[in-house]
């Protein structure tokens, strides 16, 4: 997990908005809860996602929402696991629910338009 940044209510908003940065960052932030099932089994495929796009300009985040419970739902976060597309501080897309890695690939490349 050494490209994913590991998220909390102190770092969230610098990670989402760093004024150092010309160009606001994608970041897609995978919400989870260390009890969730789902979330367990999701966190390999998050994981492997974050190692597919590393050469992109895109950053991997998670939030663990037992220890950061503000974060899910001051952005329409209903359920874990999520993952959640950001562009500046901008949600622009949630997947929620558990999913195989070749459906989160292909739904990032919609959204990055990546070939």
């Amino acid at each position: 997990m050494s490209n994913i940044i590991v998220l909390d209510n102190d770092n969230f908003s610098r990670t989402l908005y760093n004024p150092e940065e010309q160009e606001s960052a994608a970041i897609v932030v995978y919400f989870s809860a260390s009890w969730c099932l789902p979330c367990q089994n999701m966190k390999p495929i998050f994981e492997q996602l974050a190692n597919h796009f590393e050469k992109k300009a895109i950053k991997f985040g998670v939030v663990d929402i037992a220890q950061s419970p503000i974060l899910a739902p001051k952005y329409g976060i209903k359920s874990v696991p999520t993952i959640a597309v950001f562009k500046g501080s901008r949600l622009i897309k949630a997947m929620p629910g558990e999913f195989s890695l070749s459906k989160a690939i292909e739904a990032l490349n919609q959204i990055f338009c990546v070939n």
